[in-house]
């Protein structure tokens, strides 16, 4: 490979700062850009990626797979390649792909592969669960993203509660936040890379952490469920719900709106050090929902859930914090996720680990504005089922939206 396309590599998945690191020492979004341009410098006939999006913030991912598109198309001048990528992050799905192949079937018993559809076609067919072509129905419901029901819905005249203007220094980083409030029954998604201080704003807001400046907010009670999770527990998930949440697990209303919707009744007689990746997350997120608290902070409950599970826990964390009349603070990077959970959206601006600003809540349509004009890329919304849809960097569409501001375009009609 030429050497000046290494260097591209190098300098698009920014890896220039870790470059004398050891492989070690890397964290998992290093580590995962690391492991993206160790295969895309391969001389290959058939390049496979298996989740690239995960651990990597929402600008991270499209670098990512502009790294991959865009190798790849250079490749193909000499040499004709073939790239296979499996991904749950469907808008990072979308704005990869040519062609698009659903499996379907029973974990862990059987799975069917169709044939290659178009982008749009084949993701929209997942969504629907439904394969025109063989006449056959997967899954009895489909699934949409239609926005927000809040979208529209006047915050300010509901019940709110207030935080002041605060900065805090934590070692070589500066975080400045904006004014702002929160109401019952809302939830607010903070987006923004990764270092720009998503959990800090949360602890200060929760008063865990003191503001350097400004009023400190009055101490609220905080269910947290952190980004990573570490199965430490000996024993199995049912005895764990017990230990956490005593007997408010088993409450006809929660079983109802999270334990079963989520799967977790299945899991209880198993060890939870025996749990994969997205069984883990399926109990974290009941965890978290279960404790008594005034704030939800819940970080990335996307990570390690495939498509279909990313909706259903995105339903089951909407429903219950309008049923329950409490708040939310969402961290999520998976932008169909946060577009389908967000009320109104807190965008960080600045550099990231060095200085940041949390901007004050904005509506949903504003916020994811001026979000992805901060990343340079437009979206567009699917006519069938309403999925946020990456349009392709530099297409008609993209430059028609960008021309006009509209880098997240929504039609309520």
């Amino acid at each position: 490979m030429k050497k000046k396309l290494k260097t591209k590599i190098f300098n698009d998945l920014d890896l220039k700062n870790v470059a004398h690191r050891e492989i070690g020492l890397l964290s998992g979004g290093e580590l995962q850009r690391f492991a993206i341009g160790i295969a895309c410098v391969q001389e290959a006939d058939i390049y496979m990626f298996d989740e690239p999006s995960s651990y990597l913030d929402v600008k991270q991912r499209l670098k990512a797979a502009r790294v991959i598109r865009e190798v790849l198309s250079e490749k193909t001048a000499e040499k004709q390649n073939y790239v296979i990528v499996v991904e749950h992050d469907l808008s990072v799905l979308d704005y990869l792909s040519d062609f698009i192949c659903v499996l379907y079937g029973d974990p862990g018993a059987y799975g069917v592969v169709t044939m290659p559809f178009s982008v749009r076609d084949g993701i929209n067919i997942f969504l629907a669960g439904f394969v025109p072509t063989e006449n056959l129905r997967f899954r009895e419901v489909s699934l949409n993203f239609k926005v927000s029901e809040n979208i529209d819905r006047d915050f300010k005249k509901q019940d709110r509660t207030i935080y002041p203007k605060m900065e805090k220094v934590l070692g070589d980083f500066k975080l400045s936040i904006m004014a702002g409030d929160f109401s019952t029954s809302e939830i607010l998604v903070l987006l923004g890379e990764n270092g720009t201080g998503k959990t800090t704003f949360i602890r200060l807001l929760a008063g865990i952490l003191s503001p350097d400046h400004g009023i400190k907010v009055t101490e609220l009670n905080v269910s947290y469920k952190p980004q990573k999770i570490s199965p430490k527990f000996e024993g199995t998930v049912r005895l764990l719900l017990h230990q956490k949440l005593s007997h408010t697990w088993q409450n006809p209303q929660f079983m109802t709106d999270v334990i079963r919707p989520l799967l977790v009744e299945e899991l209880l007689d198993n060890e939870v050090k025996h749990l994969s990746g997205g069984e883990l997350q399926r109990v974290a997120i009941t965890l978290s929902l279960g404790k008594p608290a005034d704030i939800y902070l819940i970080d990335e409950p996307s990570a390690y859930l495939d498509s279909e599970q990313r909706i259903v826990a995105a339903k089951v964390i909407k429903r219950f914090i309008l049923n329950s009349k409490k708040t939310a603070f969402v961290v999520e990077h998976d932008f169909i996720m946060a577009t389908y959970l967000a009320d109104r959206v807190i965008v960080y601006e600045g550099i990231p680990s060095v200085e940041c600003v949390a901007c004050s809540p904005q509506p949903l349509l504003d916020g994811m504005n001026r979000f992805l004009q901060l990343l340079d890329i437009s979206f567009r919304r699917d006519p069938t089922n309403y999925r946020p849809r990456i349009n392709k960097y530099n297409s008609v569409k993209d430059k028609e939206q960008k021309v006009a501001g509209q880098f997240f375009y929504y039609d309520p009609n």
